[in-house]
């Protein structure tokens, strides 16, 4: 009978075997509960040392006060994010908020606050919320590569330090991170099982996560396709259905409220434009930002902002003037990338290849000490190189772990053509590490066999008979009719 463990074993070139899941043994529950926690207090640790607001921290609590006065409308500032100077007759009058989606808005305005000091039940609640992805993580890792695999992919995401710091901060990335382990853990269940209800859980919580995170959205046909891959139609119509039940009404408001069916009305040519004006090496953001090309570019789209009295009167049209702003500088973005890549196409391969890699380099999302850089770098670097070989694993094993897999190849591929930041990252950390310890498995699993090879001369006579063969011990599931 199965253990759902992972194994070794002396026949095979390749020591992950998939094992088909069983019921979760009372000590792994146990273990997983403890990792939970250890997570959530690890984020407390840092609510001495990490300040609540960042830069973006007014563009979510606005839209939060709006939803707690029974509106989703938020007063015009002095400057908008396209940098315009909003006519002082206009400042204060509201628009309908079309820039940030209601996800993170909505916890806030839940956990009700509205002050200026610390957003204590906020912190204890992306707490709790850490701790929840944590327990998601390993036991979504014990699914598809077994109870050790579980075990390190839980303990590496309560430990690892650099998502914890947004658990104090009124930002998104800690609610964020939760919903992709929650969305990572109703797919696996999903593609295991067949059934149709956890196929619609996984849409459920990837528009969730969408409604956080407007990148996410490149995640809604993903999982549709999922189900499609195993053959799963009644699932897949019904995680298309769920995620249309929370995005369509969102789309919708855009659509009339912008006069655009998207998800956010302003975004994604900003972040497009910086990289096509060369982000990269040895070309930071914030230089590309100062270029003269760049503020050409990105203030042009201002000859369409409305006047003072259109602002006053009409809440539909800043709204109006994002959408159109940001369609101008992807246009803009996309000439310029074009051009580029006739005439330097390595530049910018190089380019889009060096903002994948810094996606991952956490320690640029701290301030850190000078002296630590040198250790916190090799440290990524060392993180990088396991998580590509867990990767690269997860797709030759197959199942579940490969799609997860793919994902996030793709990922990493829309960030890097775009303006990217380490802590664009953050969300998806945890699924992250959990490549980075079945990797770790892997190469401990082959030092153990070596070491008992060199003691036993017929274990290595069945080795290198043996090599180069890779084979599941059991499928992630058993083969049965759509459910």
């Amino acid at each position: 009978m199965s253990t759902g463990r992972f194994r070794r074993t002396r026949t095979l070139s390749l020591r992950v075997l998939i094992a088909a899941p069983q019921a979760v043994p009372r000590s792994f529950r146990l273990a997983v509960l403890a990792l939970g926690v250890v997570g959530a207090v690890h984020g407390l640790v840092y609510v001495p040392f990490a300040g609540p607001r960042l830069g973006d921290t007014p563009s979510y609590t606005a839209p939060a006060q709006a939803i707690r006065n029974g509106s989703y409308s938020t007063p015009l500032p002095d400057v908008d994010v396209t940098a315009l100077h909003i006519p002082e007759s206009a400042q204060g009058a509201l628009e309908r908020q079309s820039y940030r989606t209601p996800g993170y808005p909505l916890l806030l305005a839940a956990t009700g606050f509205s002050g200026p000091g610390r957003p204590y039940l906020l912190i204890v609640v992306q707490a709790i919320l850490t701790g929840i992805g944590v327990a998601l993580l390993a036991l979504t890792a014990r699914r598809l590569w077994g109870e050790r695999a579980g075990l390190v992919a839980g303990a590496l995401a309560a430990l690892d330090p650099f998502p914890k710091h947004y658990v104090p901060r009124i930002l998104s990335e800690a609610l964020a991170g939760s919903l992709v382990a929650l969305a990572v853990y109703a797919f696996v269940r999903a593609w295991q099982s067949r059934s149709a209800w956890w196929w619609a859980a996984t849409g459920l919580s990837t528009a969730a996560l969408t409604l956080t995170r407007p990148l996410f959205a490149l995640a809604v046909p993903l999982v549709v396709l999922g189900a499609l891959v195993v053959r799963s139609w009644r699932g897949a119509a019904a995680c298309a259905a769920a995620c249309a039940l929370l995005l369509g009404p969102w789309i919708a408001w855009e659509g009339d409220v912008a006069g655009k069916l998207t998800v956010s009305s302003f975004g994604e040519g900003w972040n497009l434009l910086i990289a096509a004006h060369g982000e990269g090496l040895h070309h930071t953001a914030a230089e590309v930002e100062r270029s003269r090309a760049y503020v050409h570019d990105f203030v042009s789209v201002h000859r369409f902002a409305p006047s003072a009295a259109a602002l006053r009167r009409n809440h539909e049209a800043h709204p109006h003037y994002l959408a159109r702003a940001d369609a101008e500088q992807r246009r803009l973005a996309e000439h310029l990338y074009w051009k580029r890549l006739r005439h330097e196409p390595l530049t910018v391969l190089g380019e889009v290849a060096y903002r994948g890699y810094f996606l991952w380099m956490a320690h640029e999302d701290w301030v850190q000490p000078s002296w630590l850089l040198p250790l916190l770098r090799a440290a990524d670097w060392l993180t990088l190189v396991l998580a590509a070989l867990g990767v690269a694993l997860a797709i030759r094993l197959g199942g579940a772990g490969r799609a997860l897999a793919l994902f996030m190849v793709v990922f990493t591929l829309v960030n890097a053509v775009h303006h990217v930041e380490a802590r664009y990252a953050m969300p998806v950390r945890g699924l992250y590490v959990a490549f980075v310890g079945l990797a770790l498995l892997t190469l401990w699993d082959r030092r153990q066999r070596r070491q008992e090879q060199r003691g036993d001369p017929e274990a290595r006579a069945r080795e290198v008979a043996g090599r180069d063969q890779v084979r599941l011990r059991q499928p992630e599931h058993e083969p049965g009719h759509d459910r």
